[in-house]
């Protein structure tokens, strides 16, 4: 990138050797234990192999259950090998497990209008677990002009999600979702290495995905009652001057609508970036870069219920006819099946100048276009099955009333119209964006002080937003955007030992249209001011007891957040102040951390969903940062 790059790798066995053992306790029953060991076999052949644990016992407790709400048990290895084969051509095999059970969710109702939290309280299973494996073989082969990567990718994920959907004490719903992933990816890229004014790279990309989802939904006794039982007789309610009086009670004990939803995708990319040095005048380069992407995106889906839906429709005569009741046994199946299948091609150019005044300072312009997938949103089946069981039943109805009695039911003809187009209410569209963003960089006295700073502009298209809708959260397309906004950054080391950070950004980011009418208010989950600074400083020892202490500490705020596209519910700018203390004698570390060390309260999430008890309104919810937390840890190197 034009302001340089941020490059994250493990340590090479080749440079490295030794074993690590880290062990570690804080409060809230928090344990965290690491073991690693690279070794060395020879000139051409080094490995590594590392493990972890972490587990705490959760941060807040659900009223409902009497249990801590939260809990994470974490375990996880790496294995790396390390092949030189010659001096030009060499081979990293590497492969990563992980193992992540969870106990949530941490949500508690809140009132928006009244400005009230209420306690975590619900009642039915909320759980997460993943396994995630990842493995990749890394070919790098170095020729004079150039440099050749191919990149080998394959990951497996499996996890299972239970949630209390409606996060009362209620038997609302449930919902599970169940994941199993297997997606292999493949990248080859070329990149120039000669002194020559002409820089390039230039590479290919491909990637095969298959993703089955099982998403099954679970309407229990409560959910029956308000939001089907209810819900249907307050339409008869509302009808003035019928001669009779009609309502529904359902006979079944719940309503399991099970889902299967298979999504294959693939893709493939080719790009190439050019950048000239010394364009026009020295020290002034271009770049110019661009990208062309295809994505092919199908889905099978089969929602269903395993045994049709009972309920019974009863007719109350008036006293005249003989005031008794007729009561019609209602049995609905249920079942939505289909296909759909999306492609998409996207070229993505780029354009950039930078001139280099010397060596320690530059400025820098770029314009950008970006893009990211469209898909499908699983937990809309449960809306379109609802929609679908209340236009089953009403036909059915009409089919059974006795011929006599049709002349004194309403005209609910309106009511039996189920013409939803399912691929268009699961599909949301990609988000395109144009950025243009200018900035530079300065290092001044002697390297001990330098400055980033950048401002920047992002036109966004069809933005993707998250949502709770009705029986589930989905991603939809919320409209035109712009987001504008400065960041600056100052590093500082005015003495040996002592290194200090400050970083500061602000984004204002509203929206041009929105197609809930929300046009000219923020776009949700962007803060609109971010704040960090640093400090670390090394006191040097050099005893027989001690030989180094390290000091850290960190501030970071953030600004005002909306949750919502109305902007109804927000989070004022809040800060957190870290830090820790490390003794460190020979191969021995003693840590003693600290987090959220003012112990802030502060909304870390909102959402809002389906009110039972009253459709014509939402539940909102919300989700507190996590409390002060401290500890210690022990590393121990040899």
């Amino acid at each position: 990138t034009m302001a340089g790059l941020i490059n994250i790798y493990t340590k090479s066995p080749f440079d490295y050797q030794g074993t690590k053992i880290k062990a570690g306790y804080g409060n809230h029953n928090t344990w965290n234990a690491a073991l690693s060991h690279s070794h060395k076999i020879n000139e051409y052949v080094a490995f590594s192999v590392s493990g972890k644990y972490r587990k705490n016992d959760g941060y807040f407790k659900n009223i409902a259950t009497g249990k801590n709400s939260g809990s994470t048990e974490v375990a996880g290895g790496r294995a790396q090998i390390y092949i030189k084969i010659n001096p030009r051509l060499k081979i990293n095999l590497t492969s990563d497990f992980e193992y992540n059970d969870q106990d949530g969710y941490p949500y508690q109702m809140f009132d928006k209008k009244k400005d009230i939290r209420y306690p975590i309280n619900y009642n039915d299973r909320s759980s997460y677990d993943r396994k995630l494996s990842t493995s990749s073989i890394l070919l790098q082969y170095i020729h004079d002009r150039y440099i050749m990567n191919s990149i080998t990718g394959y990951q497996f994920l499996k996890d299972n999600m239970h949630m209390d959907q409606d996060f009362t004490p209620l038997s609302v719903f449930t919902l599970q979702q169940k994941q199993k992933q297997d997606a292999i990816t493949q990248e080859i890229t070329f990149k120039s290495t000669t002194d020559k004014n002409l820089q390039w790279v230039a590479g290919v990309f491909g990637f095969y995905s298959h993703l089955r989802t099982d998403g099954p939904v679970n309407f229990k006794e409560d959910g029956l009652k308000y939001m089907i039982e209810d819900n249907v007789n307050s339409i008869f309610e509302n009808i003035n001057g019928l001669p009779v009086q009609l309502g529904l009670k359902v006979q079944s004990p719940n309503l399991y609508i099970n889902g299967i939803y298979k999504t294959p995708t693939f893709g493939l990319a080719v790009f190439k970036q050019m950048t000239y040095n010394n364009l026009f005048i020295k020290n002034l380069s271009g770049t110019i870069g661009l990208r062309l992407d295809y994505e092919h995106t199908k889905i099978n889906h089969h929602t269903f219920i395993d045994e049709p839906f009972i309920s019974d429709f009863n007719i109350i005569l008036p006293p005249s006819m003989g005031g008794r009741a007729i009561s019609i046994p209602v049995s609905v199946p249920l079942s939505v099946d289909g296909k759909d299948k999306m492609n998409t091609w996207e070229l993505l150019p780029k354009f950039e100048l930078k001139y280099k005044f010397n060596s320690r300072y530059f400025i820098y312009a770029s314009v950008a276009r970006g893009y990211r997938s469209g898909g499908y949103n699983f937990q809309m089946f449960s809306n379109i099955v609802q929609e679908q069981l209340r236009s089953k039943m009403i036909t059915e109805i009409l089919n059974k009333v006795p011929q006599r009695f049709k002349p004194m039911l309403p005209d609910l003809s309106h009511l039996t119209n189920n013409q939803t187009d399912v691929n268009n209410s699961i599909r949301y569209k990609p988000e395109h964006s144009w950025n243009y963003e200018i900035g530079g960089r300065a290092d001044l006295w002697n390297r001990r002080l330098g400055i980033d700073f950048s401002v920047f502009y992002i036109d966004c298209r069809n933005q993707q937003i998250s949502i709770i809708d009705g029986f589930g959260r989905t991603t939809k397309n919320s409209g035109h955007s712009a987001s504008k906004g400065s960041e600056v950054s100052v590093r500082l080391s005015p003495v040996n030992n002592l290194q200090l950070t400050a970083a500061y950004g602000y984004t204002h980011a509203t929206f041009i249209s929105n197609e809930d009418g929300n046009k000219g208010n923020y776009v949700p989950f962007a803060p609109k001011h971010t704040l960090a600074l640093t400090g670390n400083y090394t006191i040097e020892i050099k005893k027989s007891w001690l030989d180094y202490i390290f000091i850290n500490a960190e501030y970071a705020g953030r600004g005002k957040t909306f949750w919502t596209e109305s902007n109804d519910v927000a989070q004022n700018f809040y800060g957190l102040l870290n830090g820790d203390l490390t003794f460190q004698k020979n191969n021995i570390d003693l840590s003693i951390w600290g987090k959220n060390l003012l112990n802030k309260r502060y909304q870390a999430f909102y959402f809002e969903t389906m009110n039972a008890e009253n459709l014509k309104e939402n539940n909102g919810f919300m989700q507190l940062g996590r409390p002060i937390t401290f500890g210690f840890d022990v590393t121990l190197r040899f």
